[in-house]
């Protein structure tokens, strides 16, 4: 109950006050920290990190951290780092503040100086009080460190909220605010953290919550196009506000799926999508264009990619497609055993095609299976590696044979892969790795909440900036700086709800902290007094059912004990109840209901146990104790059993996996792909041919 009501509380508070609070990402002595007590902070002119720990100082230039001699310092605890006006670094010492020193960058070694026998300009320069309040100039946003808490205004990041924002610990030593916005928090226990304070937010829409990005791509004019899971949009190069993109829709419930999006040598733009192709002759061209078809049926693309000779290869439900570039727009059937195409990569005289019936390889007009093993991407690096994602991590073709490649994406679903210079990236169902193709090494970069939906990732190679979508928008890294620990997840696209403490008006003044604490104070002592009534009322409820049971138990006759096995006409009822089959007994009014309300939105891919809960006119608690008791399966696992039941059904009468996915509600194939098979442990495609086990 106190958990409960401190949470609550909190809640309550954090939405009165206006501060955007920050997510924070973790380096200690597995990352060559020396020591995960991090007691003072500092910055060079060069953007150099100075860290002083307990077991010594260390210096981090984004990419590595290097050890810092105090072989020559008075004491070996350093509590202070200042940097001076030409760009030295000076520190003082735990027990020694009537001394200072600086580091000599010819030697590595401190030199020791008297406070008093420094210059005044210098000694105001290196001798300065312990700086703990850092104010952002951008957005007047204020952090501070008070009682060995991080502030962010009147907010404390302590108990779930410090969770919630990657702070492992909750005592704070030290505080930075560095010249690119990053802000550095030393821990006492778990070493240093680091928040971006200049991520980019792209305002979107308040309606359309949680926008599951399923295709984006950059043209050639740097304006990103997204299709999310409602509508395509465009975002023109240098704005932050997007528009939508009308284009002709021959299903109108389909046609709202676009998968993959391309442009072409001739700077047209290509889109596949659950209805068939179409075509936008030029990124300022406001009309697209339909492809139809040799065989001129309904087809569902799920993969699009040119080659060197500038043919278009279409990969559909139904069979691979090529289009020449001298041709009249039609699609041309190259081969039809290839279904369910879902990845294709060209290169040279060569095409990867990767379905849900293996890995396969076109090289000279013919086909050639590699692998039965289910493939989702496929890319080829400049050593001519070829790397292969599938649904346990990433694999490696060495001569004939796939080979598993370990990374932090195994056991994991691989989305997609790219490849820019040195470094493959790898995004998957819980993050994204990096791994250098030429030493093997693989960094894991820490996102926050997104799950990155299949083949949804695009790298500008112009920028070096690659581009991962997923179910809370988009996410953006730097691959050229490389400074995967400092980069990890620099810039977060998010296309995120605009909340009401950001939309205030500018000229608003923000509510003062006195005013802040007494709302707090009043919402405190309302929630405590209504605790109060209701547990008296519940303990007045409980002594009055006592006494009627008391006064029953007085009234009623004592029978004797006798060997007879009659029953009462009451317990001869339950007995009967419960020895019925399960089969014969009918659903529960509730059970029904929920039933009735997930059989409506099978196909909503946002559906929630809050939806189903208000729309029941319940509380959510109050939902998963009746769920549980009903049926003893959490809400969300009651829902997916009904869509793997549905979808069952639905491959029996010979539907494709693609199709299913959607009309079930599930983000991608893979996902449903494994969810189907932990259920009835055979693959849809297995099931669908009969092989149930």
């Amino acid at each position: 109950m106190k958990k409960l009501l401190a949470t609550f509380l909190f809640t309550l508070i954090a939405e009165i006050l206006p501060a955007q609070l920050l997510r924070f990402h973790q380096m200690t002595v597995k990352d060559a920290l020396p020591s995960n007590t991090v007691i003072a902070l500092g910055q060079d002119k060069k953007g150099n990190l100075w860290i002083a720990t307990s077991s010594g100082m260390c210096r981090f230039n984004g990419e590595r951290f290097e050890t810092i001699s105090t072989d020559y310092l008075p004491d070996k605890r350093v509590d202070r780092i200042n940097c001076a006006n030409d760009g030295s670094i000076w520190v003082q010492c735990f027990e020694n503040h009537d001394k200072v020193s600086r580091y000599d960058t010819l030697t590595g070694k401190f030199v020791t100086y008297d406070n008093r026998s420094l210059a005044d300009s210098i000694r105001h320069q290196v001798v300065v009080p312990l700086n703990r309040t850092f104010k952002d100039p951008n957005t007047n946003r204020v952090w501070t460190v008070q009682k060995r808490r991080l502030w962010e205004g009147s907010v404390a990041y302590t108990g779930q909220l410090a969770i919630d924002a990657g702070l492992k610990d909750e005592t704070i030593f030290s505080l930075l605010l560095d010249s690119r916005g990053f802000l550095w928090a030393g821990s006492a226990n778990n070493g240093l953290f680091f928040a971006d304070t200049q991520q980019q937010h792209y305002k979107r829409r308040i309606s359309d919550a949680n926008p599951l990005v399923r295709t984006i791509c950059m043209d050639n004019e740097g304006a990103m196009w997204i299709a999310d899971s409602k509508e395509l949009v465009v975002l023109p190069k240098g704005q932050k506000e997007y528009e939508v993109v009308s284009y002709p829709l021959k299903d109108s419930v389909e046609g709202v799926r676009i998968r993959p999006i391309i442009e072409d040598s001739k700077k047209r733009l290509w889109f596949g999508t659950y209805d068939g192709l179409y075509m936008r002759p030029g990124t300022r061209g406001r009309t697209f264009k339909r492809i139809e078809f040799q065989d001129t049926i309904r087809h569902e693309v799920y993969a699009l990619a040119e080659d060197d000779r500038q043919r278009l290869w279409i990969g559909t439900a139904k069979g691979l497609y090529c289009m020449e570039p001298d041709s009249s727009l039609v699609p041309q059937l190259v081969d039809s055993t290839l279904v369910h195409i879902i990845y294709i990569f060209t290169g040279k005289d060569y095409r990867w095609i990767a379905s849900e019936k293996g890995l396969f390889r076109m090289a000279g007009g013919k086909v050639e299976q590699w692998s039965d093993k289910e493939a989702h991407c496929v890319i080829t690096d400049a050593t001519g590696q070829t790397w292969v994602g599938t649904d346990n991590g990433l694999c490696r073709i060495t001569g004939r044979e796939m080979l598993p490649f370990s990374s932090p994406a195994d056991g994991h679903i691989v989305k997609d892969l790219l490849y820019w210079h040195d470094f493959l990236w790898c995004s998957y169902d819980q993050g994204i790795c990096c791994i250098n193709i030429y030493t093997g090494k693989s960094t894991m970069l820490h996102t926050l909440y997104n799950e990155y939906s299949e083949g949804c990732s695009f790298l500008d190679a112009n920028t070096g900036t690659l581009y991962f979508g997923g179910n809370q928008g988009i996410d953006c890294f730097v691959a050229d700086s490389l400074e995967p620990k400092l980069r990890s997840g620099v810039r977060h696209l998010w296309l995120e709800e605009e909340k009401e403490v950001v939309s205030q008006k500018k000229n608003e003044e923000p509510l003062s902290e006195w005013w802040q604490w007494s709302t707090a104070v009043v919402i405190l002592c309302g929630i405590t007094c209504a605790v109060a009534v209701l547990i008296l009322w519940r303990r007045k409820s409980k002594t009055v059912a006592e006494k009627k049971e008391a006064v029953v138990k007085v009234q009623q006759p004592i029978s004797p004990v006798t060997e007879s096995t009659d029953l009462p006409v009451e317990a001869e009822a339950v007995e009967e109840y419960v020895s019925q089959e399960p089969a014969a007994q009918e659903l529960s009014p509730f059970v029904a209901r929920a039933t009735e309300f997930v059989n409506a939105h099978l196909a909503d891919t946002e559906l929630t146990a809050e939806m189903m809960a208000r729309e029941m006119a319940m509380s959510r608690s109050k939902l998963f104790e009746l769920m549980k008791q009903e049926t003893g399966k959490a809400v969300m696992e009651f829902v997916r059993d009904l869509r793997l039941e549905y979808a069952a059904r639905r491959l029996e009468a010979g539907a494709s996996v693609a199709e299913i996915t959607y009309a079930c509600g599930f983000s991608d194939p893979s996902s449903f792909r494994r969810a189907f098979a932990n259920k009835y442990g055979v693959t849809p495609s297995q099931y669908r041919a009969g092989q149930k086990s």
